[in-house]
Protein backbone atom coordinates (compact mmCIF):
# COMPACT_ATOMS: atom_id res chain seq x y z
CA UNK A 1 0.00 0.00 0.00
CA UNK A 2 1.39 3.37 -1.03
CA UNK A 3 -0.25 6.07 1.07
CA UNK A 4 0.01 9.53 2.55
CA UNK A 5 -1.05 8.10 5.92
CA UNK A 6 1.97 7.44 8.10
CA UNK A 7 0.72 6.62 11.57
CA UNK A 8 1.34 3.34 13.32
CA UNK A 9 -2.42 2.70 13.57
CA UNK A 10 -2.79 3.35 9.82
CA UNK A 11 -0.07 0.80 9.08
CA UNK A 12 -1.60 -1.79 11.42
CA UNK A 13 -5.04 -1.34 9.87
CA UNK A 14 -3.67 -1.57 6.32
CA UNK A 15 -1.76 -4.77 7.00
CA UNK A 16 -4.64 -6.32 8.99
CA UNK A 17 -7.11 -5.64 6.17
CA UNK A 18 -5.06 -7.28 3.43
CA UNK A 19 -2.19 -5.03 2.36
CA UNK A 20 1.01 -7.00 1.68
CA UNK A 21 3.21 -4.05 2.57
CA UNK A 22 2.90 -0.42 3.67
CA UNK A 23 4.95 2.48 2.31
CA UNK A 24 4.08 6.03 3.43
CA UNK A 25 4.83 9.09 1.30
CA UNK A 26 7.30 10.63 0.82
CA UNK A 27 9.35 7.58 -0.06
CA UNK A 28 12.61 6.71 -1.76
CA UNK A 29 12.28 5.07 -5.17
CA UNK A 30 15.10 2.74 -4.18
CA UNK A 31 13.08 1.55 -1.17
CA UNK A 32 9.97 1.14 -3.36
CA UNK A 33 11.87 -0.97 -5.90
CA UNK A 34 13.43 -3.07 -3.14
CA UNK A 35 10.02 -3.75 -1.59
CA UNK A 36 8.58 -4.69 -4.99
CA UNK A 37 11.43 -7.14 -5.55
CA UNK A 38 10.75 -8.66 -2.12
CA UNK A 39 7.06 -9.08 -2.97
CA UNK A 40 7.94 -10.76 -6.26
CA UNK A 41 10.31 -13.15 -4.46
CA UNK A 42 7.49 -14.16 -2.11
CA UNK A 43 5.37 -15.26 -5.04
CA UNK A 44 1.61 -14.99 -5.25
CA UNK A 45 -0.31 -15.37 -2.06
CA UNK A 46 -2.70 -18.27 -1.90
CA UNK A 47 -5.96 -16.81 -0.68
CA UNK A 48 -9.48 -17.93 -1.24
CA UNK A 49 -10.22 -14.53 -2.77
CA UNK A 50 -13.95 -15.00 -2.37
CA UNK A 51 -16.10 -13.27 0.23
CA UNK A 52 -19.44 -14.89 1.01
CA UNK A 53 -22.40 -13.63 2.96
CA UNK A 54 -25.34 -15.98 2.63
CA UNK A 55 -26.02 -16.29 -1.11
CA UNK A 56 -24.06 -13.10 -1.87
CA UNK A 57 -20.60 -13.80 -3.26
CA UNK A 58 -17.77 -11.38 -4.09
CA UNK A 59 -14.80 -12.68 -6.06
CA UNK A 60 -11.93 -10.34 -5.20
CA UNK A 61 -9.66 -11.61 -7.98
CA UNK A 62 -12.13 -11.13 -10.83
CA UNK A 63 -13.99 -8.29 -9.05
CA UNK A 64 -17.34 -9.93 -9.74
CA UNK A 65 -20.47 -10.08 -7.61
CA UNK A 66 -23.20 -12.73 -7.61
CA UNK A 67 -26.34 -13.40 -5.63
CA UNK A 68 -27.10 -17.05 -6.13
CA UNK A 69 -26.66 -17.68 -9.84
CA UNK A 70 -27.34 -14.07 -10.87
CA UNK A 71 -24.40 -11.85 -11.74
CA UNK A 72 -24.57 -8.27 -10.47
CA UNK A 73 -22.69 -5.46 -12.22
CA UNK A 74 -21.07 -3.08 -9.73
CA UNK A 75 -18.93 0.00 -10.21
CA UNK A 76 -15.40 -0.06 -8.80
CA UNK A 77 -16.45 2.04 -5.79
CA UNK A 78 -19.60 -0.03 -5.16
CA UNK A 79 -17.53 -3.22 -5.24
CA UNK A 80 -14.96 -1.75 -2.82
CA UNK A 81 -17.70 -0.53 -0.49
CA UNK A 82 -19.51 -3.86 -0.47
CA UNK A 83 -16.28 -5.82 0.03
CA UNK A 84 -15.33 -3.57 2.95
CA UNK A 85 -18.72 -4.10 4.60
CA UNK A 86 -18.76 -7.86 3.97
CA UNK A 87 -15.27 -8.21 5.46
CA UNK A 88 -16.70 -6.62 8.59
CA UNK A 89 -19.96 -8.58 8.64
CA UNK A 90 -21.59 -8.34 12.05
CA UNK A 91 -19.82 -5.07 12.87
CA UNK A 92 -21.26 -1.59 12.58
CA UNK A 93 -19.15 0.50 10.20
CA UNK A 94 -19.49 4.27 10.42
CA UNK A 95 -19.79 6.52 7.39
CA UNK A 96 -16.63 8.26 8.56
CA UNK A 97 -14.71 4.97 8.52
CA UNK A 98 -15.97 4.26 5.02
CA UNK A 99 -14.89 7.71 3.81
CA UNK A 100 -11.47 7.33 5.46
CA UNK A 101 -10.82 3.89 3.99
CA UNK A 102 -12.47 3.98 0.57
CA UNK A 103 -11.95 7.50 -0.69
CA UNK A 104 -8.69 9.27 -1.38
CA UNK A 105 -7.87 11.80 1.33
CA UNK A 106 -7.75 14.53 -1.32
CA UNK A 107 -11.27 13.75 -2.53
CA UNK A 108 -14.04 15.77 -1.00
CA UNK A 109 -15.99 12.70 0.08
CA UNK A 110 -18.80 13.21 2.56
CA UNK A 111 -21.27 11.10 4.49
CA UNK A 112 -23.81 12.02 1.80
CA UNK A 113 -21.60 10.43 -0.87
CA UNK A 114 -21.49 7.22 1.19
CA UNK A 115 -25.30 7.28 1.41
CA UNK A 116 -25.55 7.65 -2.38
CA UNK A 117 -23.31 4.62 -2.94
CA UNK A 118 -25.10 2.52 -0.31
CA UNK A 119 -28.43 3.38 -1.93
CA UNK A 120 -27.10 2.31 -5.34
CA UNK A 121 -25.80 -0.94 -3.84
CA UNK A 122 -29.16 -1.68 -2.24
CA UNK A 123 -30.88 -1.18 -5.62
CA UNK A 124 -28.51 -3.70 -7.19
CA UNK A 125 -27.91 -6.39 -4.56
CA UNK A 126 -31.09 -6.30 -2.50
CA UNK A 127 -34.13 -4.83 -4.26
CA UNK A 128 -34.27 -7.26 -7.22
CA UNK A 129 -33.97 -10.21 -4.83
CA UNK A 130 -36.37 -9.01 -2.13
CA UNK A 131 -33.75 -9.09 0.63
CA UNK A 132 -32.03 -6.63 2.95
CA UNK A 133 -28.27 -7.10 3.19
CA UNK A 134 -27.11 -3.61 4.13
CA UNK A 135 -28.84 -2.31 7.23
CA UNK A 136 -28.64 1.19 8.61
CA UNK A 137 -27.84 1.55 12.29
CA UNK A 138 -29.27 4.96 13.05
CA UNK A 139 -26.64 7.43 14.16
CA UNK A 140 -23.87 4.82 13.91
CA UNK A 141 -23.45 3.60 10.32
CA UNK A 142 -24.14 0.36 8.46
CA UNK A 143 -23.77 -3.36 8.93
CA UNK A 144 -24.39 -6.27 6.62
CA UNK A 145 -26.29 -9.45 7.33
CA UNK A 146 -26.92 -12.60 5.33
CA UNK A 147 -30.26 -12.68 3.51
CA UNK A 148 -33.00 -13.86 5.82
CA UNK A 149 -30.98 -13.22 8.99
Amino acid sequence: MLTAKDGEDDEIEALDTGADDFLPKPFSYGVLLSRLRALIRRGGATRAGVLKLGDLELDLASRTCRRGSAGIALTVKEFALLAYLVQRAGQVVSKGELVDNLWDFAASATANLVEVHVSALRRKIDLPFGVETIRTVRGAGYHVVAAGA
